[in-house]
């Protein structure tokens, strides 16, 4: 379950500079960068506790990009665990979405559902994937798609069922053969078209709510537009989230559902400008940290 029962939560910050398990990315200067910019006081000015805890670099853990972010998921995975078995909400910060796998293999096998926001679906599996890229297959994984031996070795719980799953802000899907899963599969799917949502996210979480107990929150800063998060791995996608709108789903959630743990990726510094990324996440992290005071 998630974190509950009228007393005061606090908050495990679980920072993991990594991209796809490779520590030598640029975001890996993420985590200096969220406590240097005060993180930590954000959140005691909320009256919230919060710890640090960093995923440290695995030893043997294999060749190719696979076996190192399993290797850096199990790290994950970890870090949440002991988050929630001290009452602590785990707010993850990680380079890359795969973080996502160790997150959800990390809680709890009550009826969770997820509210992924991105201006990609990573929604694709090795067979209809034009790049092999492994990030890109975050949201197929944890919902059993591909990777089920992966998922195994990881996870004490069932996969997500698609259904209990709701997407926002998605607006670039690659290849075609992604798109066509997307279409085909029981995924509450929001797109986001020119800053405006093309449906009624509301809607579709009051749904949510009556169906699981809990939610796992993700965000991908390249859901935001450029001119909100230009620091960010991938090419920003125009036409994505302004930050009031990130604040209203953020507000929507916590108002509805219980959050069992939030992930925000691919901050990368380098890339910034103004800290405008970077202002924007540490506004993600002081709702978080108003909902956690509440909770």
């Amino acid at each position: 379950m998630g974190i509950s029962g009228g007393a005061l939560t606090d908050v495990s910050l679980i920072y993991v500079p990594f991209m796809a398990g490779d520590a030598t990315h640029p975001v890996a200067a993420a985590p200096g960068r969220y406590a240097r910019a005060g993180a930590q006081s954000l959140l005691a000015g909320k009256g919230v506790t919060a710890i640090h805890q960093r995923v440290q670099a695995p030893s043997g853990g294999g060749a190719g990009v696979v076996a190192a972010s399993l290797a850096v998921n199990h790290g994950v995975r970890v870090a949440v665990r002991s988050a929630i078995s001290t009452g602590r909400l785990p707010i993850v910060l990680a380079g890359s979405c795969d973080a996502a796998i160790g997150v959800v293999a990390g809680l709890g096998r009550g009826r969770c559902g997820i509210v992924w926001i991105d201006a990609h679906a990573d929604f694709n599996t090795p067979a209809s994937s034009a790049s092999g890229f492994f990030p890109g297959m975050s949201l197929a994984v944890v919902t059993g798609h591909c990777y089920r031996e992966l998922w195994a070795s990881l996870a004490g719980r069932p996969p997500v069922p698609e259904q209990l799953v709701v997407l926002a802000g998605v607006r670039s899907l690659s290849p075609p053969a992604e798109a066509r899963r997307l279409q085909h599969s029981a995924i509450h799917a929001i797109p986001w078209k020119q800053g405006r949502p093309q449906g009624d996210i509301v809607g579709v979480l009051e749904q949510l709510a009556g169906q699981v107990d809990e939610v796992y929150l993700h965000i991908d800063n390249d859901a935001f537009d450029p001119h909100t998060a230009p620091g960010i791995v991938d090419e920003p996608v125009p036409g994505g989230l302004s930050l009031p709108q990130m604040e209203d789903i953020v507000h929507a959630v916590t108002a509805r559902l219980p959050i069992a743990a939030a992930t925000i990726t691919t901050y990368t510094p380098a890339r910034d400008q103004q800290d405008r990324t970077l202002l924007a996440d540490l506004r993600i992290i002081e709702l978080l940290g108003e909902y956690a005071a509440l909770a």
